[in-house]
């Protein structure tokens, strides 16, 4: 027989201050605490956030860099796993977990590496088999149903189960047009089944390792080294990009056999579908998507390459001239996206991943020019053969 006090014990771990008023009146009715017996002691649940997670276990004492400004939110899906683990629930069906424990809670940073700041506080379960999940999300927004240009729009599955959808939240992301505007948009790594205090993965804090779930673009021109002395003016009219989707739906899957999370993109839609005007001085934060056929890179540039002096043409009467300059105005380029290699390879770039940063470059050569791309993990420093010309 499970007694009154056993049940207070486990709600008390998940009850804020105000829910604890009415606990403590009903354990007053019930019993009175006999002697010799320990008293739960509450222990609120911690939050805070960074950008990458230490790689061993030998550092996991050294802080990553913080991934919020301060003064931002976070909203925070938790998982409350009664005598149960994540992986025992997800089993059967992994829509089956239910964020009961928080449902998109917004979570403050209010700077200098405290505690993010959110209300109703809640507390870690007394019960030792007992357990909870979480996972994150950046910049917090409270849309819970219209689908707007604005930014995130938080969605979960909804199986019936009033007031919370199951399983791990969806989001639908719109990117906006202009660069100034673009979100960095974050998605933690789910944290399964942390305990407090015994729980080395928390060290009394819930500690989110953010991914960036959008991909991160750049374009460089180049003017190649064997013509950079010939070259009299270069002067860039416009860079673009065509058919690039804009919108899609992004769902975190947990694998519980690696323990990794990965930010899977889907539902794309041909309305959703934008071209953008670029710079060589942005960084462009884009929708992760397999490049179609039709989505282009695009160029329009006046150069003018001075004569070296040394090659001549014949005029009518067979006196020899020095060639004029060669100048190439309004000159436009383009090409297919998912035909262009990465820098030094056969490998082509076919689709942009969450979490990478790309860099495409355009050298410019004396009879032609050539594209070509740079790929690396969002945050990793990329080569630069030469310096690029703006």
């Amino acid at each position: 027989m499970i007694r009154g006090k056993d049940i207070a014990r486990k709600l008390m771990g998940l009850m804020g201050p105000i829910g604890l008023i009415g606990l403590m009146v009903f354990s007053a009715c019930s019993s009175e605490q006999q002697e010799g017996e320990a008293t739960v002691q509450q222990q609120p649940v911690d939050l805070v956030a960074y950008t990458a997670q230490p790689t061993t276990r030998a550092d996991s004492s050294m802080l990553a860099e913080p991934a919020i400004p301060m003064g931002k939110s976070i909203g925070v899906y938790a998982y409350y796993h009664d005598n149960s683990t994540w992986a025992v629930e997800d089993a059967a069906d992994p829509k089956r977990t239910l964020p009961n424990f928080m449902f998109n809670q917004q979570a403050t940073n209010p700077g200098l590496d405290l505690p993010y700041t959110y209300s109703p506080l809640k507390y870690w379960p007394n019960e030792e088999e007992d357990g909870v999940s979480f996972i994150a999300y950046y910049p917090y927004s409270s849309t819970a149903a219209e689908i707007t240009r604005s930014g995130i729009t938080p969605l979960m599955d909804n199986l019936g189960l009033p007031p919370y959808g199951v399983g791990l939240p969806q989001f639908r992301f719109a990117v906006k047009d202009d660069v100034k505007q673009q979100v960095d948009f974050l998605v933690s790594d789910l944290l399964p089944d942390l305990h407090y205090p015994d729980n080395t993965r928390i060290s009394d804090r819930v500690r989110f390792y953010f991914k960036h779930a959008l991909s991160k673009i750049e374009f460089r021109i180049i003017v190649d080294e064997a013509i950079r002395e010939r070259v009299a003016y270069f002067t860039l009219n416009g860079i673009s990009i065509t058919n690039i989707y804009n919108e899609g739906l992004l769902t975190p899957e947990y694998d519980s056999g690696t323990g990794e999370t990965s930010l899977v993109w889907s539902d794309y839609s041909n309305l959703h579908k934008t071209d953008y005007d670029c710079k060589t001085t942005e960084a462009y934060l884009l929708l992760p998507q397999a490049l179609r056929n039709d989505a282009h890179l695009n160029i329009s540039y006046d150069l003018a390459l001075k004569a070296d002096g040394t090659v001549y043409q014949y005029d009518g009467s067979g006196n020899p001239v020095a060639i004029d300059d060669y100048i190439y105005e309004n000159h436009d380029a383009s090409i297919q996206l998912n035909t262009l290699c990465v820098i030094g390879t056969e490998d082509l770039l076919t689709a942009w991943e969450p979490n990478y940063h790309y860099v495409y470059t355009i050298r410019l050569r004396a009879n032609r020019i050539e594209f070509t791309g740079q790929v690396a993990p969002w945050g990793q420093y990329i080569w630069e053969p030469l310096t690029p010309i703006e």
